[in-house]
């Protein structure tokens, strides 16, 4: 099997897995518990949290908030800083649908929010953004890098036009595809930063969320009060462990590699192909294609009968109709109806690439003159 469906889920890595077993056998103990077993977990759990930090480039200060996912990480992230006074809510079109869609819910509930367009390239339109800033703007969420076409928004350039604006606006990222795989130092000026295991070769089941100042977020779980009573419920001590495994392994030299398989499925494409997004502004990890005169599901069918998985795009969005990223890039609907996404991770190879672009050229060539 040939798997470039990494942006949906990738595969475990060794360390992950050994951490995952040793904890789900050996070492279940509940780390809420206050006998030595438990206390041992709970100390395991802070030196995960201080793992992430590191890679993030941040000291340790209880900022690190274990979820079940980076979809509930999103919510807490957001629906956890709304207060009574909140002025404008501004959110890119191209966040993920766990962002997106709580923008959405809240629009309906009376909220005053609105939507940065997106560049052809997939970033944020920059323009847009200074305009939709005013100084009621009391929270923002950009995303770091977009799951559907790697388009890379510049954080840093970003948080700084929202502190020139409105300096008090809580300033939120979900940055799901973007840790452990571009290499980038946390802005001191960014609130909140979303992250999940399951993405950087760890489980499924486990995220966290980076909080500033976690005194400006509320619970929207209640119960127990772990988590700094910010998401109660049983930590989930295998998992964290699972993610520790995964962020043990993250290895920034693969971005080359990464970028090579990407460059050659993009130079030995028939020209029916077009990239959806700019290469240098994209993340390797991720490459959305169109072909105009086939549909992109077909495709992804085609592929999988010869054992190669790729994918439309969001796994989160994969029983929707249309692409509402590529609707907002500009991408007329001949394009968005021939779109795939091949996303792929340090387990995949030249080889892999070479097989797999051959197929591509093949089976589009076929449907094109169906």
């Amino acid at each position: 099997m040939i798997y470039f469906d990494n942006a949906s889920t990738t595969k475990p890595c060794e360390k992950s897995v050994r951490y995952l077993n040793e904890y789900l056998t050996d070492k279940f103990f509940n780390a809420s518990s206050i006998y030595r077993q438990g206390i041992e977990n709970k100390n395991q759990i802070n030196l995960c949290k201080k793992m992430i930090a590191k890679k993030l480039g941040i000291n340790f200060k209880d900022n690190i908030i274990f979820t079940g996912s980076a979809t509930e990480a999103n919510n807490i992230a957001i629906q956890g800083s709304l207060r009574k006074n909140f002025g404008k809510l501004l959110f890119s079109e191209g966040e993920h649908p766990s962002v997106y869609n709580t923008a959405l819910a809240l629009k309906n509930k009376g909220f005053n929010v609105e939507f940065v367009k997106l560049n052809i390239n997939g970033t944020v339109d920059i323009d847009d953004f200074k305009n939709k800033l005013t100084p009621d703007t009391s929270f923002v969420s950009i995303m770091h890098v977009n799951n559907e076409t790697g388009a890379i928004n510049n954080l840093d350039y970003l948080v700084d036009l929202k502190n020139k604006i409105c300096p008090n606006a809580i300033f939120h990222s979900d940055g799901v595809q973007a840790f452990g795989k571009i290499e980038y130092t946390l802005n001191s000026n960014i609130d909140l930063y979303t992250i999940s295991a399951h993405k950087i070769y760890g489980p499924k089941g486990v995220g966290a969320l980076y909080s500033k100042n976690k005194s400006k977020l509320n619970p929207i779980i209640f119960g127990g009060g772990q988590e700094y009573n910010i998401r109660s419920g049983t930590e989930n001590v295998a998992n964290i462990n699972g993610f520790m495994g995964a962020v043990e392994e993250i290895d920034y030299a693969c971005y080359d590699y990464i970028k090579d398989i990407k460059r050659y499925i993009i130079d030995n494409l028939n020209s029916g192909f077009k990239v959806n997004g700019e290469l240098e502004k994209t993340s390797p990890y991720i490459l959305s294609l169109s072909f105009k005169s086939i549909n992109g599901e077909t495709l992804v069918h085609m592929l999988e009968q010869e054992n190669i998985l790729i994918s439309r795009g969001s796994a989160c969005s994969g029983s929707k109709i249309g692409n509402r990223i590529l609707s907002a890039m500009q991408l007329d609907t001949q394009s968005v109806v021939g779109s795939i996404r091949l996303s792929f991770s340090k387990f995949n190879t030249i080889e892999e690439a070479k097989i797999v672009t051959q197929k591509l050229n093949e089976f589009s060539i076929k449907l094109k003159n169906l």
